[in-house]
């Protein structure tokens, strides 16, 4: 038995020594590292961790088509003024519009001792013509045109770059445009907000004055045109927020520089110029989930972009064809005795009602005045500069249904109207009235 076992043993080892060795000689192939994406869930839904990294990031944006229709009225005469509430004929005139936009959407992340680094960029190209245009109501360029919305970096409490202007409050739900404050592109930005506790947070910020002030109108008379220097001071805008379950509050502020010379010295002149702004918010789920109210309201010493303004861009008829003027109110005048401001007001509501999760309905009415300055409106209508006190109002109704989340298909109807005191001659001054209406279908995704 001994020797049986002896064998056995022996026969074994030698077929594991020949099996070593052979495999030994079998080429061999190294598993390669693994690369997998890291769902990141400190930030929210759809950040993931870029491999490698400890920072954070979501990638989105939004794919929107709008087709418009509007129908203008007016009994103002044509002119080529800059400065002057018009239209071009006494009967409707009919436009329509398409606009094609893209945006892309990031934001990264990192978490660090002293806080949260955060980095966005929105950047928006559209393809336009007709009444949609940026260009005019007309027959206008159908080029790709980009726009940067955002871009910024947030941290402690800091944000530098380009960024929501902190002046806005009511959002531009309608996908026409409305009378308040309310710049999609941003301001470029030095900020800081404080969070307060309590709700509470305060934000006071260096602005650029070139991303929201409207060019100023010269009427100083001949020879004597000044150079705007919109840089000698920047814009400083300040709000003070306040936000509940029940919805929030913004109390805001801006205050700027208006700035007149010329190189040869007959004309240097300076100004401060201000608006005042308040808004609420108030969650409605008593009546139906997601159902909201808003409120705004604005005052300004020049700076009429944060009253009369329209939401998208810095003038109305011409970029959005929503009703009256031509071109928005100079936000101030180059008057031969020195800068004059004119003086606005606007109030605005906007109440959203959900009938269903998947369909909601809202409602917009806003109304503000403009009082042109003494020049203004001592110059005989058809003339550069020529601007009487104005009243503007719209409203406007909007359905949405939203199929599955982000996605949503709209129509909606808007009426703009205006009235406006124009110098016919020296001693006639007549009210004239204007009046729009505007059709919009919505298609949009967003991811």
């Amino acid at each position: 038995m001994k020797l049986v076992k002896s064998l056995l043993l022996g026969t074994a080892s030698g077929l594991l020594v020949v099996a070593g060795a052979s495999a030994a000689d079998l080429p061999s192939r190294k598993a390669a590292p693994v690369s997998y994406v890291k769902v990141c869930d400190a930030y929210g839904a759809g950040f993931f961790y870029i491999p490698g990294t400890e920072t954070c990031v979501k990638v989105g944006g939004r794919v929107r088509a709008d087709y418009a229709f509007s129908a203008a009225q007016s009994i103002y005469g044509a002119t080529t003024t800059t400065a002057n509430v018009v239209a071009t004929a006494k009967n409707a005139v009919a436009n329509y519009g398409v606009e094609a936009r893209a945006r892309v959407d990031l934001d990264a992340r990192t978490q660090t001792a002293w806080g949260t680094v955060q980095t966005v960029v929105s950047l928006r190209l559209a393809r336009t013509s007709g009444i949609l245009s940026e260009v005019g109501p007309a027959l206008s360029p159908n080029a790709a045109v980009a726009t940067l919305e955002a871009a910024y970096v947030r941290f402690a409490g800091f944000t530098f770059g380009v960024a929501k202007d902190n002046f806005s409050f009511m959002p531009s739900t309608f996908y026409g445009a409305g009378h308040w404050g309310s710049f999609a592109n941003g301001a470029k930005q030095l900020a800081y907000t404080a969070v307060l506790g309590g709700g509470f947070s305060a934000t006071i910020a260096l602005q650029d004055t070139n991303d929201t002030i409207l060019t100023p109108v010269n009427v100083s008379g001949a020879g004597v045109a000044p150079t705007y220097s919109y840089n000698n001071m920047p814009q400083v805008n300040a709000n003070i927020a306040f936000d509940q379950a029940w919805g929030s509050a913004m109390l805001s502020g801006a205050l700027g520089k208006a700035v007149g010379v010329n190189p040869l010295a007959t004309y240097d002149a300076d100004k401060l110029i201000y608006a005042v702004g308040a808004g609420l918010k108030v969650n409605l789920p008593m009546i139906a989930a997601g159902d909201v109210l808003w409120l705004n309201a604005a005052y300004a010493e020049g700076m009429t972009e944060y009253t009369t303004n329209w939401t998208s861009f810095k003038s109305s008829d011409v970029k959005r064809n929503v009703g009256g003027y031509v071109t928005n109110m100079p936000s101030y005048f180059y008057g031969p005795n020195g800068i004059e401001t004119p003086k606005s007001w606007v109030v605005a509501g906007l109440f959203s009602h959900y009938w269903t999760p998947t369909v909601r309905h809202s409602f917009l009415a806003s109304y503000g005045q403009v009082n042109g300055t003494t020049t203004s409106k001592s110059i005989n209508y058809g003339s550069t500069g020529a601007f009487g006190n104005a009243t503007v109002w719209n409203v406007g109704t909007q359905l949405a249904w939203f199929p599955v989340s982000n996605f949503e298909i709209g129509v909606e109807a808007l009426y703009a109207r205006v009235e406006q005191d124009v110098r016919r001659t020296s001693t006639l001054v007549t009210k004239e009235k204007a009046g729009n209406f505007t059709g919009r279908m919505r298609v949009e995704r967003t991811f």
